[in-house]
């Protein structure tokens, strides 16, 4: 019959008085990674006490360390958030969490057949449910005359990395070169166009401010 586990450690500890233990890091515990995966995914605490199905209250004193979840409270908590029970109780595995993308790692796409003549690549797809949307743009030379201008919900910053471009809103045109950026409300119609002998490549950010 097995002994009671308190048994167990006051034998453990009584064998091992005279060997020096190391210190070990010690593991985020799983009030921390709830209150670090909730932020992560922005939300707070009533939506995701309404996702999980909990109370706002007892929610909050889990992330406080207040209170211990149960197995089933904690397979709720780890649906509502969108990682696996491991993912929630450990930070052994941060796969999605940081990402490091190499050049060749992006993967080319074209929004719509509006946007011809544009190139896009990418950026971190492998990470779900982003604030941001990152992408590379190469611009066109030229641009058709009836081409309709994009224009989309939440916010949009335009780096450029290399070359010359400029970007054509309804009441102004603005000219970038390597190092400019451009931040604008990207409901605002605008497009872009690569300028000089070289086509332009620019770092795309757009945020959905509800996401943010």
């Amino acid at each position: 019959m097995d002994a009671p586990v308190q048994a167990r450690t006051n034998l453990d500890s009584g064998m091992s008085k005279k060997q020096k233990v190391e210190p070990v890091a010690a593991e985020p515990s799983i009030a921390e990674r709830l209150a670090e995966l909730r932020k992560l995914n922005g939300l707070t605490l009533e939506e995701l006490a309404q996702r999980a199905s909990l109370t706002k209250s007892y929610l909050s004193k889990l992330e406080r360390g207040l209170s211990s979840p149960t197995i089933g409270t904690v397979l709720k908590l780890a649906d509502a958030l969108g990682v696996t029970v491991d993912q929630l109780i450990t930070r052994s595995s941060r796969a999605n969490e940081i990402l490091h993308i190499r050049a060749a790692d992006r993967i080319p796409f074209s929004p719509s057949t509006e946007r011809l003549g544009y190139t896009y690549e990418a950026i971190a797809t492998e990470r779900p449910d982003k604030a941001m949307q990152p992408f590379i743009m190469v611009p066109p030379f030229t641009l058709e005359e009836d081409q309709p201008m994009a224009s989309h919900a939440g916010e949009e910053l335009i780096f450029v990395v290399s070359g010359e471009m400029e970007v054509l809103f309804d009441d102004r045109t603005v000219r970038m070169s390597a190092g400019d950026s451009l931040y604008f409300n990207a409901s605002i119609p605008h497009r872009s166009r690569s300028l000089g002998r070289i086509q332009a490549q620019a770092l795309v950010v757009v945020s959905d401010r509800k996401k943010a």
